[in-house]
């Protein structure tokens, strides 16, 4: 459930994301929940990224993990066609 809360943006803030919430056929209230939830993951993006190279055998079992993946991906055929 959403909370109801007060923020203060300069006129120009305001107009711009009013604007931009028009344009993208949203609520005004939408349009900053989706912005905030945006800037959110890039905060956790960038502490994981800051974790990884804090911590470069766990990039390096990512990395190989990624590699086998891949490896394992290429051996399939696309089966979309055989129903």
């Amino acid at each position: 459930m959403a909370e109801m809360v007060t923020l203060r943006l300069s006129s120009q803030t305001l107009a711009r994301a009013r604007a931009a919430a028009e344009r993208d056929g949203m609520t005004l209230s939408d349009w900053i929940d989706r912005a905030a939830r945006r800037e959110a993951r890039r905060d956790a993006a960038r502490a994981h990224e800051e974790w990884l190279a804090a911590n470069p055998e766990v990039r390096d079992e990512l990395d190989g993990f990624d590699e086998l993946a891949d490896t394992l991906e290429s051996g399939w055929s696309d089966l979309s066609d055989a129903a």
